[in-house]
């Protein structure tokens, strides 16, 4: 018998992938999932032998995370949109996706964007910070609009409205934190307007980094890092559960 599309746990999904959705494994949802199913890392299905730190003493002993940099320049006189990620969508696309007049690279000189680009797909992983840092105070509260597009036509679009991170008690006005819980991985893209002759640098740091080479060293693949030492202003890194040994179930 065909399963029937189930709406409101498409959504959900949906909602768990951009926010970090805090319920029980989807106990709530009854009924059969028939979307998403090359996706959502499945083909991980080992207990996770990690806990997540929620902060205090056994945050400061975990790895610090290294940050992925990517800068974004604008040479022309006209709004341009640019284009992160999405490796499944945009590797055979012009300029990866974004609009020509745009120039798209990682901070780090030794990396090239078709690096990162590829590593996202293989090696996905989870934010706990993205900073936005530009000379043009306007572009960093440019709003960020986060994309899933899967192979079978389904797709599922979120803008994180950066504005709203913004503290009247912040001192700089070209850098804006945003501790955000956000999953990048092969199918997932990043677009956002570049105003007009600015650069503007991204900074993605991960909270978690599937890495499947480390299982032939009989590691478990998930590195999770710490949370980076930055001042908030008054906000705090979204919640991680504390998880031992538990699966999490995705579809059936």
């Amino acid at each position: 018998m065909a399963k029937n599309f189930d709406i409101r746990a498409y959504l959900d999904e949906a909602d768990y992938r951009f926010s970090s959705f805090q319920g029980d494994d989807y106990d709530d949802f009854e009924g059969d999932f028939d979307f998403f199913e090359g996706d959502d890392y499945e083909g991980f299905e080992g207990d996770y032998d990690y806990s997540y730190a929620t902060g205090g003493a056994g945050a400061s002993q975990m790895k610090s995370p290294s940050p992925y940099q990517i800068n974004v320049t604008n040479t022309t006189a006209g709004t341009l949109t640019a284009v992160m990620f999405g490796l499944n969508q945009f590797l055979l696309s012009t300029n990866f996706g974004s609009a020509v007049g745009l120039t798209v690279t990682p901070a780090q000189t030794n990396v090239s964007y078709l690096q990162l680009l590829q590593q996202s797909g293989s090696q996905p992983f989870e934010t706990s910070l993205i900073r936005v840092q530009s000379s043009n105070s306007t572009q960093v509260t440019q709003i960020l609009t986060v994309t899933i597009t899967d192979a079978n036509g389904q797709s599922a679009t979120l803008p994180i409205i950066t504005q709203s991170y913004f503290s009247s008690y912040q001192q700089q006005s070209g850098i804006l934190d945003v501790p955000y819980q956000l999953k990048l991985d092969a199918n997932t893209s990043i677009t956002t307007p570049i105003l007009a002759n600015t650069t503007v640098t991204y900074t993605f740091f991960p909270a978690e980094k599937v890495n499947p080479a480390k299982g032939l060293a009989g590691k478990g693949a998930v590195q999770v890092y710490g949370n980076p030492q930055v001042n908030l202003g008054g906000m705090t890194f979204p919640k991680r559960p504390q998880v031992a040994r538990k699966k999490r179930r995705m579809l059936r």
